[in-house]
C-alpha cells in the first residue's frame, strides 16, 4: 500500500516561487500554489469537483481515496 507521501507528488511550479502538486493516481489533475500545503488544498478541491464527472463506482472510489490522501497530506503539512 502506498504511503500518503508517495501519493501526493510535489514539483516545481511554473513560476520560480511556486510549486505544482498532483496525486499519483490522477496526474492530469494538478494545482499550483506558493507552497505545498496551499497547492494541496486547491488540489483537493479540484479532485472533489471531478466527482461530478465520475460515472462509475470504481472511479468515485478512486477519487475518494485520492481526496483522502490529499487531506491527510494537508494535515501533515500543518
Amino acid at each position: 500500500m502506498n504511503d500518503v507521501k508517495d501519493s501526493v507528488i510535489v514539483t516545481a511550479g511554473a513560476t520560480s516561487h511556486g510549486v505544482c502538486v498532483h496525486h499519483h493516481d490522477f496526474p492530469e489533475v494538478r494545482a499550483e500554489g506558493q507552497n505545498p500545503k496551499e497547492a494541496a488544498v486547491l488540489l483537493g478541491s479540484r479532485l472533489a469537483a471531478a466527482m461530478d464527472t465520475a460515472l462509475t463506482d470504481w472511479r468515485r472510489a478512486s477519487l475518494t481515496k485520492a481526496i483522502t490522501d490529499v487531506d491527510e497530506y494537508v494535515k501533515r503539512e500543518g
